[in-house]
């Protein structure tokens, strides 16, 4: 009998082969020509955005002394992404196949995991030097130090990051911890950072991290020591990966194999479903608060699915929003491109806001019991998200104050705030009721379906982020001696149209997704 590691091994070499024979070369030419041409357009863009040599030797001082440790509260959200994965069975996204016939063989299973780990810490790694790499070349634009330096340091920082998240979450999955654990060791993680941002320490884990990202400007042996953590957690994952329980392996294939379809046909309502379902994320089966019965069915109805968010939704929401708050606040100082991040993380909070009015998308056969058109009931549907998102824009707007007082904070949110949260739940209405992408046309014109493509994703958060103009207005107002509040007001009417058009065009749509 032969040896069974080698079969496997010869396995895995034959289907390995087959993959290549049955891969065309221009079409994976012409993906990675894209991503690459998207990761250049966004360098290239946020570079011009931020001219070199703009900020002062005191602004980069200060930079040197209290970047890390903002930076560190970044990466340390990124690292409890990792950790809540390791609590529901992650990093590992196998095939069925893998966990059918490989992992219930009669063989060890560290071997075929342990290789599993190396290709999702390798792809980890490759994204995260992408993403490093540009926003090394934005930082380059206002930082002494070199765009060579900033791209080195950007790419060598999301590395490590990536290999800490996903290095943790396979420890924590192969020790079979659950969520309680994740959810503790996510919570001292980025609790370290705050109090390192709020303290003026160096203690977290990620800040350390976080030096590394600004060694261009100051290099702080601390460093190291991030590296170090990183090839810790790369290490204590691939010497635990071998308990990861399989009934989560499969459970994990089945859904990460229908999520990848979800965001090729750009579905986005599957794909919120499905992820939700990773992370499972059910609703409370008591709410948070009992309604009582009264007019307005749509009203009540939507009422009724907020009150019954998961806690972890609606903490994710407010994050969102103390996020965005944030990023304004620093395009405010004169990052411009931060606009962009904030109109990111505004979309994404409505996306959970108008879960209610997802749900009943996804059953349009009940929407029949109602005279009403299917678009008119969608509008119904606008109120109370909207609602919703008005506070978690008072988030955003407190944490804008926190970071930089100033008395035009609360004016100019009386002009902005509306506007960008009815922005942000018409676009994410548009989102979910366009439904999934049609493959006839993708077939008939390639070339035109790509931009369509292009398209459908990107104008929902450009819509929210035409919203946030008004803004920027006001800021090149306060420049010029003009009245910021006034401008913005006016740029807010102009800004408001294509929300408007946006709105008549969901009041025609069908109930049906398809």
């Amino acid at each position: 009998m032969g040896d069974p590691e080698a079969a496997l091994a010869e396995l895995g070499a034959a289907r390995g082969r087959r993959r290549l024979l049955t891969l065309d070369p221009f079409d994976a030419f012409y993906r990675a020509y894209l991503a690459g041409i998207s990761v250049v357009v966004v360098a290239v863009v946020g570079a011009g955005f931020l001219p070199e040599g703009q900020v002062t030797a005191a602004t980069a001082r200060q930079v040197a002394e209290e970047g890390p440790a903002l930076a560190g509260v970044v990466l340390a959200l990124a690292v409890a992404v990792g950790l809540r994965s390791g609590g529901r069975g992650g990093p590992l996204a196998l095939q069925p196949a893998e966990v059918n016939h490989v992992l219930l063989a009669p063989l060890p299973r560290s071997r075929p995991l342990r290789a599993a780990l190396i290709r999702q810490l390798r792809f980890g790694a490759f994204v995260g030097a992408g993403a490093g790499a540009a926003a090394g070349l934005v930082a380059a634009g206002r930082l002494p130090g070199g765009a060579p330096a900033f791209m080195a340091a950007g790419m060598a920082t999301a590395v490590l990051t990536a290999v800490t998240a996903l290095g943790a979450a396979a420890v924590l999955s192969g020790r079979r911890r659950g969520m309680l654990a994740a959810d503790a060791v996510a919570v001292v993680v980025v609790g370290l950072s705050v109090v390192d941002v709020l303290a003026g320490t160096r203690l977290a884990p990620a800040t350390w991290l976080g030096t590394l990202a600004l060694a261009p400007v100051e290099l702080d042996p601390l460093a190291l020591a991030g590296g170090a953590m990183a090839v810790a957690c790369a290490a204590g994952g691939l010497a635990a990966v071998a308990g990861t329980s399989l009934e989560a392996a499969l459970r994990r294939a089945g859904l990460v194999g229908e999520l990848r379809f979800a965001v090729t046909l750009q579905d986005l309502r599957t794909v919120l479903l499905l992820r939700r379902q990773l992370a499972q994320e059910q609703p409370r089966t008591r709410p948070w608060v009992r309604l009582r019965p009264g007019p307005g069915v749509v009203v009540r109805r939507d009422l009724r699915g907020l009150a019954r968010f998961p806690a972890v939704r609606i903490v994710r929401m407010l994050a969102l929003g103390a996020a965005a708050g944030a990023a304004l606040r620093g395009m405010w100082s004169g990052t411009t491109p931060l606009l962009i991040l904030a109109a990111l993380c505004l979309f994404l909070a409505a996306l959970d806001a108008i879960d209610p009015l997802g749900q009943d998308v996804d059953r349009p056969d009940r929407w029949g019991t109602f005279p009403v058109p299917d678009g008119k009931l969608l509008l119904r549907h606008l109120i109370v998200p909207t609602a919703a998102m008005v506070l978690v824009g008072l988030v955003g707007l407190g944490t804008a104050a926190a970071l930089g007082p100033s008395a035009l904070v609360a004016e100019l949110a009386g002009v902005i705030l509306p506007l960008a949260a009815f922005a942000a739940v018409v676009a994410a209405t548009g989102s979910v009721v366009m439904g999934p992408a049609d493959n006839s046309k993708v077939i008939a014109s390639p070339e035109a379906a790509g931009i369509g493509l292009v398209g459908r994703a990107a104008w929902p958060p450009a819509l929210v982020a035409l919203a946030l103009a008004p803004l920027l207005a006001a800021r090149s107002a306060v420049a010029d001696g003009l009245p910021p509040v006034a401008t913005a007001a006016n740029v807010a009417f102009l800004a408001g149209l294509p929300v408007a058009g946006a709105v008549w065009w969901i009041s025609f749509r069908k109930a049906s997704r398809s």
